[in-house]
Parts: structure tokens; C-alpha cells; sequence
């Protein structure tokens, strides 16, 4: 056989010596010099080293500021400042959040990251031929002993971003300048690895590679190894270039164990520019067309000539549970209910964020009719929404009897301003929040119910909101603002 030949034996034991990866976990006993036995192994070793200096930088330089960036979405990423990287007066800080950025270019990939539609979590689809690669790829410890993914690092100025970043079982490296000089802005990114089998990473990279050219990225692949460029847009352009590519990063989450096939590579690429991103769950994004369905069990109807949104949260409590708590709503009232919101098994937030639509100043309104809950009958308007744990709402809730303006933070829930108010199950309420910089006028039937003012501009999307068991229905959503009226459902 052509196998047994002694150039293939020669050329096996050279490749033995260059690829196998040993040094896996940077905290063994063996991850010395020493225990370098391949060429990989070396490369490995070093790369660990080398970025374990560059943290320690700010104990012999100074004006060099390094910490972990503390955030919603499972990514561990070390942040090294090497000046207007992040915000000032944070030389102290070991831990800094996405508010602290100060790069615009790594502001830029972090919108991307936390796009709505992006989803951090959820199941996986796995093709079967892929699924045994999976579970080989985690007992051979290739992320360490730790879950999947590992430290990642990010080098930031004012206008500089060097981001190594580790998704899972692949990672990806974005090197940008984003400035006001056009001709000095350039993107570059690496993209590699993966849980899959060569096939399903090379369908990814094919997918990555689809939508980076119709950004306008040249494109150079070499099996599953991606690598890309974009140089001399303007800043506005090269932000959002780095925003996109912060979606398609975060989007791509194991797909190589999901996909088989290259048609769904190219329908993927077309659902990405229709911000469908939640590829592994179109059954989704089918029910709800023009939202994002970030939490919740959402559908759409058809009823007395109207379209109706509908969260249906009556499958989220045990029958037990639910039982009990409309017993002692209604022995103690309100007071169970204030009760409640301390629990963490009882926040649970439904939320859908209508596709590209934003609000700054202007107006928002929405038809709410809640229909059933023993915990909850709420329903309201999101606004503000930088990212899925960072939002305002302005609700009702028909067991509670009160409206309410809360605001997410980190995804913790405060409550900024509530008062009581008589309201009917089955009953159709109309629902405005009128902008205005940071002040929020929150009116019910027309008439001014709640006002809140946040001390910040209010921007971001908007969308649909309820609460716990709430079986909710929502129409005519609709965005007033300078550009004129949009209808959103």
C-alpha cells in the first residue's frame, strides 16, 4: 500500500514532530520548556509566555493599565490600555465594564457583541457525524480544564484595538486602526479552529467568508483558516464594519458542529443581512418575523382584523408553584409580590427587540391586553436597549394593579417609579412613552400616568416586554420619531 512506503513513513514521523498539541493546560506541571515534544508545542508555549509578560507590564512600566473586562456574555478578556484605551481615572481598577471603553474600535466590535439578536446561549443542533468530534475535542482538553474558551486578550488605544479572542473552540484575532485619517483605517481578522470536523469548520469559514465580501473585506481562505482585511474607509465606516464583524463573531458560535452542507452556508449568509442571526434556531425567528425573540415564548395570530404579538409564559411555572403563589396573592396581595421579585427563580423576563428599529427622542406606543398569569399579568415597551441585560421598560400588570418604570441594569431589575392603577384582565390598554434626552413621560389611554427622568440620554432599541407567567398580546407597535412614523408590528 502507498501508505506503507518509506517516504510516507519519513513524512509521518516529521509531521509527528511539527502538529501534535501536548502543552494544553498553561496551569500543568508540564507546561515547561521541557515538556515541549512538537513544534506546536513550542509555538504554544511561547504564545503564553509572551502574552503573560505583556500583563505584567504595569508592574515595571508605568502609564500602562491592564484588567478583566466584566461582562454579560461569556467571553474572559483581559484588557491591556496602552493609553485612551479606556476612560480616565480607572488606573486602580482591576476590573472595568463596557461603559469604561474608551477605544473606539473595540466600542465598535462590542456593539456587534452584544447585539440583540446575538444569543450567547442556548441549544445546539448538532449534526451527528460532527457530534463525536465534539465530544473528542473535549476530552482531549483542547481549551484547558476549564469550559470551553479560555482568557482572551484585548490591546487598546483611543484608536487602536489588538483582540485576541477565544469563542468556545475557535478563536479569532481582529487587529484595527479606526481614525479620522480614511487612508491610515485598516481591519484585519484570523479566524481558526473549531469542535466540528474538517468539513463543518471549512462550511464556517465559508459562511464568514460570504458575509466579510459583501462588507466589503477581502477574503483569503486556506481549509479552515480565515483570514480577512478592510482598509481605508472613513471612521463612521470602519465603525460600522467592526460593529458587523462583532455580529458575525458572535453569531458564529459553534456552527461547524451544526452545519453539513454548503447551501446552508449560503442561507445563512443571506439570513445574516436580514439580521436573523439566531441560525441555530430559525423555527424562531419564523414565528416572530421583524424581532428579535431574545427571551420567551412568542408567537403571532390573527384576530378580529388585527395582528397580534403573543408571549405565552403560562409553561414557565410548575403547576405546584403556580398554584401556590395565586393562593397567597390572593391571602397577602401586594406584598408577596414584592416578595417575589427578591427570588431569582422568578425573574424571568420575555423580551423581543424589533429588528433595526432605535429611539432616541420621539415616541413609542403599543396596544396591551393582558390575558392570563396567577404570578403576573404584565405587559409593556422597551426602550433604551443598549443590550439584552441593559434596558428600560414602562409596563402594567394587571395582578399587581400598578405601572411601573424599571430599569435593567446588568440584567438586575430597579424599579425607578410605579404608582397604582385599576386594570382588567382581557381589558386593551394603549401604552406611549414620550423621549425627551434622559426624561421619560409614560402615559396609559392617553392620559399621564408615570414620569421618570434618568439623568442620561435614552437611545437605543425598542421592543416588546413582559414578565414571568404573563400570557400577554401586543399590536400596533409603532416608533415616532424625527424620521417619521414607523410601524413595527
Amino acid at each position: 500500500l502507498a501508505f506503507e512506503t518509506p517516504a510516507h513513513r519519513r513524512l509521518r514521523a516529521l509531521l509527528d514532530r511539527l502538529s501534535p498539541l501536548n502543552l494544553t493546560d498553561p496551569h500543568a506541571a508540564h507546561f515547561t520548556p521541557e515538556g515541549c515534544t512538537t513544534l506546536h508545542d513550542v509555538i504554544r508555549f511561547a504564545h503564553e509566555k509572551a502574552m503573560k509578560a505583556m500583563f505584567s507590564l504595569p508592574e515595571r512600566l508605568s502609564g500602562v493599565h491592564t484588567a478583566r473586562l466584566k461582562a454579560q456574555i461569556p467571553l474572559d478578556i483581559r484588557v491591556v490600555d496602552l493609553g485612551g484605551g479606556l476612560r480616565e481615572g480607572l488606573t486602580d481598577c482591576d476590573e472595568v465594564r463596557p461603559e469604561d471603553i474608551a477605544s473606539v474600535p473595540m466600542r465598535a466590535v462590542w456593539r456587534g457583541f452584544t447585539h440583540p439578536g446575538i444569543t450567547w446561549s442556548g441549544s445546539v443542533n448538532l449534526d451527528f457525524r460532527n457530534l463525536f468530534t465534539l465530544f473528542a475535542s473535549s476530552a482531549a482538553g483542547l481549551t484547558g480544564p476549564d469550559l470551553p474558551g479560555g482568557e482572551s486578550f484585548a490591546v487598546l488605544a483611543a484608536d487602536y484595538m489588538n483582540l485576541n479572542a477565544k469563542f468556545g473552540y475557535h478563536f479569532a484575532n481582529v487587529d484595527a486602526l479606526c481614525g479620522d485619517e480614511a487612508e491610515k483605517n485598516a481591519v484585519s481578522v484570523q479566524f481558526a479552529g473549531g469542535a466540528g470536523n474538517y468539513l463543518g469548520k471549512s462550511l464556517r469559514v465559508s459562511f464568514l467568508a460570504g458575509v466579510l465580501q459583501r462588507l466589503g473585506f477581502s477574503v483569503d481562505l486556506s481549509g479552515d483558516l480565515l483570514e480577512a482585511s478592510l482598509s481605508g474607509l472613513d471612521r463612521p465606516g470602519t465603525e460600522q464594519a467592526l460593529d458587523q464583524l462583532g455580529r458575525l463573531l458572535g453569531a458564529s458560535r459553534l456552527l461547524d458542529v451544526a452545519i453539513s452542507r454548503q447551501a446552508q452556508a449560503e442561507a445563512m449568509v443571506e439570513a445574516f443581512f436580514r439580521e436573523d442571526y439566531d441560525f441555530l434556531d430559525q423555527a424562531t425567528a419564523a414565528k416572530l418575523p421583524g424581532f428579535h425573540a431574545v427571551l420567551g415564548n412568542w408567537s403571532r395570530i390573527e384576530e378580529d382584523g388585527r395582528t397580534w404579538i403573543v408571549q405565552d409564559g403560562s409553561a414557565w411555572l410548575p403547576r405546584l408553584s403556580a398554584g401556590l403563589s395565586g393562593f397567597l396573592t390572593r391571602l397577602v396581595g401586594p406584598r408577596y409580590q414584592e416578595f417575589l421579585d427578591t427570588i431569582g427563580a422568578y425573574r424571568y423576563f420575555p423580551l423581543a427587540v424589533a429588528k433595526g428599529a432605535e429611539l432616541a427622542d420621539g415616541r413609542l406606543s403599543v396596544l396591551v391586553r393582558p390575558m392570563a398569569g396567577i404570578i403576573d399579568q404584565a405587559g409593556g415597551l422597551a426602550l433604551g436597549l443598549r443590550n439584552a441585560g441593559n434596558y428600560f421598560v414602562f409596563r402594567v400588570n394587571a395582578v399587581e394593579q400598578n405601572v411601573m418604570f424599571s430599569e435593567f441594569v446588568d440584567g438586575r431589575r430597579i424599579i425607578r417609579a410605579q404608582r397604582p392603577l385599576a386594570l382588567d384582565s382581557g381589558q386593551t390598554y394603549r401604552l406611549e412613552v414620550e423621549v425627551s434626552g434622559g426624561r421619560m413621560r409614560g402615559l396609559v389611554d392617553g392620559r399621564l400616568a408615570l414620569e421618570y427622568d434618568a439623568g442620561r440620554p435614552v437611545a437605543g432599541y425598542v421592543g416588546l416586554w413582559t414578565k414571568a407567567d404573563s400570557v400577554t398580546r401586543f399590536s400596533g407597535l409603532a416608533l415616532d420619531a424625527a424620521a417619521g412614523v414607523r410601524l413595527l408590528c
